[in-house]
């Protein structure tokens, strides 16, 4: 009988080691490297839905690597062309501000958006006049994508608010420089 008692007591033991081992482990694999933005990124940008005819615009963004420090920030322009022809830039920064979790972009202008890293992500939410805009970062070797979801900003309300997706803004770029 201490036999089976104990072959009893290793199963449960197993059973219950098993999971808490996978999920360290699960949680050790999901932790995330920092992205690895810095560069000269070049490439294209889409906007979805597709306009007939819309004039192909090249993308070139200069990054810093991720601030690190509280208080540090690294250079985000970005600068689009058409047929060559500058036709905007966006010359921010991507700033830390005190802890890992407190990273913003700065607009300059006193504008700042709210960013945060989303295991592999950068994420920023925010409102312009009546529109919802949701943007996503993520680098994959030397390929950095970046999306900018649009949908029109309706009142809170109880219960679920739908709202219209306007469009998705999408960059692809390569690396060209570090």
């Amino acid at each position: 009988m201490r036999h089976a008692t104990l072959k009893v007591s290793r199963l449960v033991s197993r059973l219950v080691l098993l999971p808490v081992l996978l999920l360290t482990c699960g949680a050790a694999a999901r932790a995330q490297a920092a992205p690895d933005l810095a560069g000269v990124w070049t490439g294209t940008l889409v906007n979805l839905p597709l306009r007939p005819n819309a004039t192909p615009v090249q993308v070139t963004m200069e990054l810093g690597a991720l601030p690190t420090a509280d208080g540090h920030c690294v250079p985000w322009k970005t600068t689009y062309r058409e047929r060559d022809t500058v036709r905007a830039t966006k010359d921010y920064r991507l700033c830390r501000g005190t802890g890992p979790q407190s990273l913003y972009v700065d607009e300059g202008g006193g504008v700042t958006l709210q960013t945060a890293l989303l295991g592999d992500v950068l994420v920023s939410s925010f409102k312009a006049g009546r529109t919802l805009l949701v943007t996503h970062l993520r680098v994959r070797g030397d390929t950095l994508e970046e999306e900018i979801i649009t949908a029109d900003d309706l009142p809170a309300t109880e219960g679920v608010v739908a709202m219209r997706s306007r469009g998705i803004q999408r960059l692809r770029l390569t690396r060209s420089r570090r």
